[in-house]
């Protein structure tokens, strides 16, 4: 608790004021496509093309295989570190949410009481909280190729259980994130039309995310570690723009209308959120804050000293660590190659609100 609050300070005090500085580094990690990074953004998990296969990586060590992996869910890492997730598929072949073990040692999760397997996926994970107790995905029911927003108690282990859903287990619902302490989980519940709309569940009830006039968002993709930050995509079900919803303040839109904005990760005070703009068959990362509103990530950094080299696309902002000032993501290099970056942004200065 106390490192929390440490943490939760020293956030504060970050993004109250400008970022001044920034650095791009090229990783030379090809084919990772980076999911998810441990609090201190020590270790960055992810996968390569099509979920195979599961990759752990660390500025020491690079990127290292730790499993097969498979097309269900995405690797997540906990906070702290200690606990990865990831796709495997089982002796039958069934694709499973899985704990790494070590090595390439995976334990399988499973799905529900009664679940049976869609093709061939029986489960997917998505999120774990930050002391690797708790993950949250998407688990199959006993109902041929019906899923939902499930949980799995990695302390005491046991089969998942599914949460609850607004308009009964006739539609689908996916956990996409969860908080530090899992409290709040976050991700999508389907209307009885078929539409994916922004859910949370707070302390197991679910809710949707809407905004000030009572209109549907499209899904919510991360949390904050206290909870009271959300973001995700399609505002409105209109004009597809990235939101952020905030407690006690109404959604607002992200980016650009008419724009495909997809908002991917937020820090721990909702100063930063990073994620990406779909330009028909490629994309563009970009970058947003209270105070200086949307950028294309390359802008910002870039006029913030960072060089990036001649002939690098920027596609993806996939993470942002709880203080905001370490950013991952994926884009192609001059090679065209899919290739993994780091930004790294240096508080100081103050910049005109907008």
């Amino acid at each position: 608790m106390i490192r929390l609050a440490l943490t939760i300070l020293l956030t504060v005090v970050t993004t109250l004021s400008a970022f001044a500085g920034a650095t791009f580094k090229a990783t030379g990690i090809i084919d990772m496509i980076p999911s998810s990074m441990s609090d201190d953004a020590s270790i960055v998990v992810g996968a390569g093309i099509y979920g195979v296969p599961n990759l752990y990586y660390t500025e020491a060590g690079g990127a290292t295989v730790i499993g097969d992996g498979c097309a269900s869910g995405i690797p997540a890492i906990s906070g702290d570190g200690t606990t990865v997730l990831g796709c495997h598929a089982d002796a039958q072949g069934l694709f499973n949410a899985a704990r790494w073990l070590g090595g390439t040692s995976w334990l399988d999760l499973g799905t529900v009481a009664g679940g049976i397997p869609c093709d061939s996926s029986l489960s997917g994970s998505y999120g774990v909280n930050q002391d690797g107790t708790l993950a949250v995905g998407l688990v199959y029911l006993p109902s041929l190729c019906k899923a939902g927003a499930g949980t799995w108690d990695l302390v005491n282990g046991g089969l998942a259980t599914l949460l609850p859903s607004l308009f009964g287990e006739t539609t689908y619902s996916r956990a996409n994130a969860v908080n530090a302490d899992g409290s709040v989980i976050v991700g999508w519940q389907d209307q009885l039309t078929g539409e994916r709309t922004a859910a949370k569940w707070v302390n197991g009830v679910e809710e949707l995310i809407l905004t000030a006039d009572g209109s549907l968002n499209g899904e919510a993709l991360a949390v904050s570690a206290n909870g009271r930050v959300i973001v995700g995509t399609n505002y409105g079900y209109a004009g597809h723009q990235a939101w952020i919803w905030r407690e006690r303040e109404n959604v607002i839109p992200i980016g650009r209308n008419g724009a495909d904005h997809v908002a991917v990760d937020v820090s721990d005070d909702g100063g930063v959120v990073v994620g990406f703009v779909r330009r028909g068959f490629t994309s563009d990362a970009f970058i947003w804050g209270k105070r200086n509103g949307t950028s294309s990530l390359y802008s910002y950094i870039t006029n913030r000293g960072a060089v990036v080299p001649a002939g690098w696309q920027l596609s993806v902002a996939s993470l942002v660590s709880p203080d905001g000032r370490t950013i991952y993501g994926w884009g192609f290099n001059p090679d065209n190659l899919i290739e993994m970056f780091k930004v790294e942004l240096t508080p100081g200065g103050t910049e005109p609100a907008r």
